[in-house]
C-alpha cells in the first residue's frame, strides 16, 4: 500500500488532508522545492498555501506576504478541484490589482497593495466573509481531486 493509499483510507477528512500534506511537502523537500512536484501535486500546495494563509492573515496577508506570488496558480487550483465559488471569489479580489496578473515580485505587489482605496480593503474583507460563509468544501473537492488523480500523488 503507498503512503497516499494509506492516506486516502483514513476515515477523517482531516487527516487524510493532513497525511497528504505530509507526503507531498516532504516530497518537495527531498527535491528542494515544491515547483518540481507533479502538476497534481503542485495543485494540492497552491490550495494547501492559499488555505493556510487565508485562515491566518486573510486575504491582505495572502496577498501581501510571499504566498501571493502564486495567485494565479491558486486561482487554477480552485479550478482543477472544481471549487466554482472559490475560484469565482478569488477571481474578484484579484481584479482590485490595477494590473494583471498579479505581480509575482513580493516588492511590486506590496506597491500595488499600498495604492487600494479604503473601498478595495473593504471589497477584500467582504470576499473573505464569503469564503468563511461558503457551502463549498474545499476539504471534500481537494478529497476527491487527490483520490482522481492519485497515481500523481505516488511517493
Amino acid at each position: 500500500m503507498t503512503e497516499i493509499d494509506f492516506s486516502l483510507n483514513q476515515t477523517n477528512d482531516t487527516d487524510i488532508i493532513e497525511l497528504v500534506g505530509t507526503v507531498v511537502w516532504n516530497k518537495a523537500n527531498e527535491n528542494k522545492s515544491f515547483q518540481n512536484l507533479s502538476e497534481s501535486e503542485k495543485t494540492f500546495v497552491f490550495i494547501d498555501i492559499f488555505e493556510s494563509e487565508i485562515n491566518n492573515e486573510g486575504l491582505y496577508g495572502f496577498f501581501y506576504n510571499a504566498s501571493g506570488e502564486f495567485s494565479h496558480e491558486v486561482l487554477q487550483a480552485f479550478i482543477a478541484i472544481n471549487a466554482n465559488e472559490s475560484s469565482s471569489i478569488l477571481d474578484k479580489a484579484l481584479r482590485l490589482f490595477p494590473e494583471l496578473p498579479v505581480p509575482k515580485d513580493i516588492i511590486s505587489r506590496r506597491q500595488f497593495m499600498e495604492k487600494l482605496t479604503i473601498e478595495d480593503l473593504e471589497l477584500w474583507s467582504n470576499l473573505e466573509l464569503d469564503l468563511v460563509n461558503s457551502k463549498e468544501d474545499i476539504v471534500d473537492l481537494t478529497i476527491a481531486y487527490i483520490r482522481l488523480h492519485k497515481t500523481e500523488f505516488e511517493y
